[in-house]
């Protein structure tokens, strides 16, 4: 071979060395010579490529430059090529660690780890769409009550398989005692209650009040009127005022305070 394995090209015949040994010119000797030449020469690369390479090549840490950018699947690709896949590849990959911004939608082929219920996970591992599922779930279990101003309750489509009845209607919320939820409360006022007494021998001013009835007014003669005699036109009058009964009465000039209007809905499902 006329390159050793170091690159190397080695000489078969040496012209000053016959001369010393009296060696003669000879056909032969000079065909071995020319022949290692062309041996060697189809060793080596041809610049036009158009010889292929018949082994691995150790560039001994030196660079190919100038190098176009591959087409073909068996091409090599250049440092810019590559530049461009990593461009790519940090615009659509999602790191393991550190800050990245994430645009667009990606899709997970397997389930990523998530947080598990409870008020001590503090982590901030990615949420999957049935954790976020289940933890609606537990703010608002079966019975649960949602108040808002839609025509529709908006947890019926984000609790999947949930159902929610609208309840309460015309009716103000009423704080229970912790065992009387989902019931409700009949409209009504405290009762009115009165009485007068009078004797009709005793004079004006002795009858006895109670409750919302009272002397509002006496006239004429107050003595008293013995067996047979007549009254002489006295009057007395009897008035009616429910505060007399109980305070809430004249407290306000209506029954309905201001109110604002919501829909309350309750989770049966």
């Amino acid at each position: 071979m006329p390159f050793d394995s170091n690159g190397v090209f080695s000489r078969v015949m040496n012209w000053t060395s016959d001369q010393q040994n009296g060696i003669a010119i000879e056909c032969g000797r000079h065909d071995a010579e020319d022949d290692n030449f062309a041996n060697g020469f189809n060793d080596c690369f041809c610049r036009d490529g158009r010889a292929a390479a018949t082994g691995n090549f150790n560039l001994g840490n030196h660079k190919i430059q100038n190098l176009a950018a591959g087409t073909a699947t068996t091409d090599a690709v250049n440092k810019a090529q590559l530049d461009n896949v990593n461009s790519t590849l940090n615009g659509a990959m999602v790191k393991l660690s550190g800050n990245q911004t994430i645009a667009g939608t990606k899709t997970f082929s397997d389930s990523p780890i998530v947080p598990t219920l409870g008020n001590t996970d503090s982590s901030t591992k990615a949420a999957t769409t049935a954790f976020v599922h289940n933890i609606l779930a537990e703010l608002y279990p079966v019975g649960s009550i949602y108040i808002g101003t839609q025509n529709s309750c908006p947890l019926a489509t984000l609790i999947a398989g949930s159902t929610w009845t609208l309840v309460g209607q015309n009716r103000a919320l009423w704080g229970g005692n912790g065992s009387n939820g989902n019931t409700t409360i009949n409209a009504g006022l405290p009762n009115i209650t009165g009485r007068y007494n009078h004797q009709c021998l005793m004079n004006w001013g002795g009858g006895t009040e109670k409750g919302a009835l009272y002397t509002a007014n006496v006239s004429g003669d107050s003595s008293p009127q013995n067996g047979g005699g007549s009254d002489g036109g006295n009057s007395q009058t009897i008035a009616f005022d429910a505060s007399k009964s109980n305070s809430i009465y004249g407290a306000s000039n209506t029954v309905q305070p201001p109110a604002y209007r919501v829909n309350v809905w309750r989770r049966t499902a």
